[in-house]
């Protein structure tokens, strides 16, 4: 049974937790949030993390699409995954 695991924040933190996560063969990562479009997201996409904006504001989510980056939704968004 492989594990989903939602990574709330892709800083410092986030990154290697996302890391951790990606070496075990029973877990899956499902996506990571980020409060804006930033460098971090670029990361997060190059290793095909799936994208959600840590708010359910469809402001802020839509703030990622001019940036260049495919945002799947909100923090609901990907707690329902």
């Amino acid at each position: 049974m492989v594990v989903k695991v939602a990574i709330n924040g892709y800083g410092t933190i986030g990154k290697r937790v996302a890391d951790a996560v990606d070496a075990q063969d029973d877990m899956e990562i499902v996506g990571v949030t980020k409060t804006r479009p930033s460098f971090g997201c670029d990361l997060a996409v190059r290793k095909g993390y799936p994208l959600y904006c840590t708010y359910d504001s469809e402001e802020k989510i839509a703030a990622f699409g001019p940036a260049g980056y495919d945002c799947k939704g909100g923090l609901s968004d990907l707690l329902s995954v």
